[in-house]
């Protein structure tokens, strides 16, 4: 049976890595007519993850791997959701996911900006009472993953870091798990600012309170926001990642996050379907905890592999 119909599992690294020990599991897996593995940093871990001893663990399991006829892909973070180069890239403020929040009441100086709301628009101030004010905020365990110079930064210290390691190339590929902006909350990014302006010739800044309050013209700047959060979603993550892993010969898989339920997805991507483009594999989480009737995730995950010819897709379950 070829490994595209076969179980591959995450393989929990969380302990000190024994290359003889590591290699006598793979041999278990595939006696059990297991097709390969990813292999994930989990809590627990002593070996230093991207150290030159992890990825002796790695090269000497991947090679295994494929002697054996089995695939072996790395997950490419310590913990989730993917990102954040395992903490080292949270060191860096400039690197931190950013998002609103707001308040009503007299004008803030510390504010992002201030609206006047008392009439049918939404007037910018720097003074008064009847004050909208739209704050920004960093979240310092995420990064702006809407920034593609930030999730180049990822990628040179993840998936270059496998590649330089890679000499026989026994790595398939990559799994990236629910990448995502500041989990449920209104994302923000000096790219999103210089899109808005590229795109529509106007300064978010005028309008941004449309978000939070119901104002002459909120639909319209509603659709554009949330259109343009998923259009550098896609273009910085997603579809950088494809293009490095495709020029590299990598496969890349894995899943976004919330893929089951349609308004939530507008908290982690903004939309999972323009995602499943850039990915070999694509892929989606449904654990089987509540079986749905429609059964959303796979069918959006079946539905885009179908229109664009994937050849297999993934499911974490």
């Amino acid at each position: 049976m070829k490994n595209n119909y076969k179980p591959i599992p995450f393989w929990s690294w969380n302990e000190e890595l024994k290359e003889e020990k590591l290699v006598k599991q793979i041999d278990w897996m595939h006696d059990a007519g297991i097709g390969g593995f990813f292999m994930h940093a989990r809590g627990g871990l002593k070996t230093e993850y991207l150290s030159e001893d992890w990825f002796k663990a790695v090269n000497a399991c991947a090679e295994h791997a494929s002697k054996l006829g089995m695939d072996a892909y790395a997950y490419d973070e310590n913990g989730w959701p993917s990102g954040f180069g395992g903490g080292a890239l949270l060191n860096d403020k400039n690197n931190l996911a950013l998002y609103l929040t707001f308040s009503y009441g007299k004008y803030d100086e510390n504010a992002l900006v201030s609206y006047d709301y008392s009439g049918n628009t939404l007037i910018s101030v720097n003074k008064g009472l009847n004050c909208l004010n739209v704050y920004l905020n960093s979240d310092s365990g995420m990064t702006d993953i809407l920034n593609k110079d930030v999730v180049k930064k990822f990628i040179d210290y993840s998936y270059e870091n496998y590649k330089k390691h890679d000499k026989k190339h026994n790595i398939k590929g990559f799994f990236t798990d629910e990448p995502q902006y500041a989990s449920e909350k209104y994302p923000y990014s000096p790219k999103l600012v210089k899109c808005f302006f590229e795109t529509y010739n106007e300064d978010i800044l005028d309008k941004l309170g449309l978000l939070f309050i119901k104002k002459e013209g909120y639909r319209e700047f509603r659709y554009r926001y949330w259109k343009l959060v998923n259009d550098l979603f896609v273009s910085s993550y997603g579809k950088q990642i494809y293009d490095w892993c495709d020029k590299n010969g990598y496969k890349f898989t894995g899943h976004y996050a919330e893929e089951t339920v349609l308004w939530l997805q507008m908290g982690c991507c903004a939309g999972i379907m323009p995602l499943y483009k850039y990915m070999h594999i694509p892929g989606c989480d449904f654990l089987g905890r509540v079986i749905e009737k429609n059964g959303k995730a796979p069918r959006q995950v079946a539905s885009v592999a179908a229109q664009y010819d994937k050849d297999q897709v993934l499911t974490e379950m």
